[in-house]
């Protein structure tokens, strides 16, 4: 409960950024480099979070099962996590395809404007989560992109214990074929790997962080690889074979 004080100041900072045409969302997301609670899941969530960690790290399980935690993790960390931002839903048919996880904006986060990097992404995203002995090659990226595609939507997380294939400084493989998709059509798949999952587990950031400077990597990266890229599309583009 916040004391009479604490919520006259309250009152005087909301009024202060009304009267400067900004919302709670501009706040919230100029200080999201900040390690406040808000931006921490509860403790039940975050222990949740830390036992599938846990046994996905420690476990020697089949690939069904460790597919299953890790979508177990992920929705713990933005179902249990933040449900006043959130609203989680698993396993979504679609006509020909199935969507691991869609995360739709809560009413209350998008009154308050609180998206961690833009505010032109829509009422949700998709997320895809792999857990595959290895990185994770073109086609499940191309894959996934088609489900963006399917669903209109402009986000997209792509979770793989692994990571996927490529070099940072590279448009082949995976990695390349995701910088493409960004350059060409404005669709952003932000990919987070078990080391990214291992700084939340270890409370040295959060999920809106890594979002927003995955994202931040992937517009430098496109924006200044377009002036020193001479030759033709991608391979993958030309081909039309995601």
């Amino acid at each position: 409960m916040v004391d009479k004080e604490n919520k006259e100041y309250l009152n005087k900072v909301a009024d202060g950024l009304t009267s400067r045409g900004l919302t709670i969302g501009d706040l919230l997301k100029s200080v999201s480099g900040k390690n406040f609670s808000f931006l921490q899941p509860s403790d039940k969530a975050f222990q949740h979070f830390t036992t599938a960690f846990d046994k996905l790290e420690a476990g020697d399980y089949s690939q069904k099962t460790k597919g299953k935690l890790l979508e177990e993790l992920i929705s713990a960390l933005f179902k249990d996590g933040y449900p006043a931002l959130f609203e989680v839903r698993r396993n979504c048919k679609t006509s020909s395809n199935e969507i691991d996880l869609q995360l739709n904006w809560t009413q209350a986060a998008e009154k308050i404007n609180f998206l961690p990097i833009g505010n032109n992404w829509g009422d949700s995203f998709l997320c895809e989560c792999k857990n595959y002995a290895d990185k994770a090659g073109v086609t499940y990226v191309g894959k996934f992109y088609s489900l963006m595609c399917y669903t209109k939507t402009t986000l997209g997380l792509f979770i793989s214990w692994n990571g996927v294939t490529g070099e940072n400084n590279s448009w082949k493989d995976s990695l390349g074929l995701i910088k493409k998709l960004a350059l060409g059509d404005n669709k952003y798949i932000i990919v987070l790997n078990k080391d990214d999952l291992k700084k939340i587990r270890n409370q040295e950031t959060n999920i809106f962080d890594l979002i927003r400077e995955k994202y931040i990597a992937l517009k430098n990266d496109i924006d200044y690889s377009k002036f020193i890229q001479e030759n033709g599309k991608h391979e993958i583009e030309i081909n039309k074979s995601w």
